[in-house]
């Protein structure tokens, strides 16, 4: 049985690590921080897909192509999976509060993971995206920490 081949806006969800600091609240005086939480991505396949190829009128996504997070998602105070204050697991642990900032990789993007892709089926010379495939999302890590799901299409499916 094969697998669907993702198409734009695609989700890609999963979790990252990121390298935080920041200053605890309390108690006085502050005292600076550094470690690293996990943080949720809830995105979708948008940019890289391919020129040539079309299912439905949605570009046929490649391993060449890119994941972004959801509009909203790094917004401070705004409940995104990507609001540094919402990380959780932090290391070291901190029984104080911490006003947290993302220290680079930069945030939001998503590449396929090394695996990813179709062994027999490419688009000018490049591996298709099907359901199921490992994103490397933007903690640099290269671990296939999320994973994009088709939702675009129903129909269009080939072999992994």
């Amino acid at each position: 049985m094969g697998k669907l081949v993702v198409v734009k806006d695609d989700t890609v969800e999963g979790t990252d690590t990121h390298t935080v600091s920041g200053m605890t609240l309390a108690p006085p005086p502050p005292v600076a921080y550094a470690g690293s939480g996990s943080y949720k991505y809830n995105g979708k396949m948008t940019d890289g897909l391919s020129p040539f190829v079309t299912i439905a009128g949605k570009a046929v996504a490649i391993v060449t192509s890119k994941s972004s997070l959801n509009s909203g998602e790094t917004a401070p105070g705004g409940g995104g999976g990507h609001d540094p204050q919402l990380g959780s697991d932090l290391k070291p642990s901190t029984a104080n509060s911490v006003t947290l900032t993302f220290l680079p990789p930069v945030i939001g993007t998503g590449v396929p993971n090394s695996a990813a892709g179709s062994a027999f089926v490419t688009i000018d010379g490049i591996k298709v995206l099907l359901d199921g495939d490992k994103i490397d999302t933007c903690d640099g890590t290269g671990s296939g920490n999320s994973t994009v799901t088709s939702v675009g299409q129903a129909f269009v499916s080939c072999s992994a």
